[in-house]
């Protein structure tokens, strides 16, 4: 199951995908590539942006039984979040971002699953893994609502560029609580007790 850094280390993860394949041809001078943190953040003139935009639990997974750790102890169930993100080609000319865009879409659809191994190591502090060596994630592409959509032009207004919105399904976060377990039942007792003597309050 994923620790706590495992949103980041997804956001990561897609950024340094994206930073290592893209076209580098496509660019005028040297590309940017950042984490985003909405309409107010560190602007990008070419290059990519990743960011999270929405986050919500995964209601598909219902009663999640508690998990017993690699120490033997049971902990809480897991926690299923989808995230979603925008990942958005920048540019100073218009058919170059989309060109860059749907460069993105195909490179991003080819290349659906991160493994444990590209998520952990995309992360910038690390005193462990966030995901276990046999655990992934895949991204799936989901355009927004329409409202959704509208709400998000409407922050970006004259920044406003093509995003490509993907989710990345059921990223189950572990609980470090550990349960209570009491001893198994073995037997019933089924017997009738003693009867109250007369009087005696019952």
């Amino acid at each position: 199951m994923a620790r706590t850094p495992a949103l980041a280390a997804v956001a990561r993860t897609v950024l340094k995908l994206v930073e290592d394949h893209c076209p580098r041809d496509e660019f005028v001078g040297e590309p940017g590539f950042e984490l985003h943190a909405g309409p107010d953040g560190k602007r990008v003139d070419e290059g990519f942006s990743v960011g999270i935009w929405r986050l919500a639990v995964n209601t598909t997974l219902r009663n999640v039984p508690p998990r017993r750790g690699p120490d033997g102890r049971l902990r809480r169930p897991p926690l299923p979040v989808d995230l979603w993100l925008l990942v958005t080609p920048w540019s100073t000319e218009p058919e170059r971002q989309l060109r860059l865009a749907g460069w993105a879409l195909r490179f991003l659809d080819d290349h659906p699953v991160l493994p444990a191994a590209l998520l952990n190591e995309a992360l910038t502090r690390q005193d462990r893994p966030a995901f276990g060596p046999d655990e992934a994630v895949e991204l799936v592409f989901d355009a927004p609502a329409l409202a959704d959509y509208l709400g998000l032009w409407d922050k970006y207004r004259n920044r406003w560029q093509t995003p490509l919105c993907y989710c990345a399904r059921m990223v189950a976060l572990e609980s470090d609580l550990v349960e209570a377990e009491y001893r198994l039942v073995r037997e019933r007792d089924l017997r009738a007790g003693q009867p109250a003597a007369p009087g005696a309050p019952r």
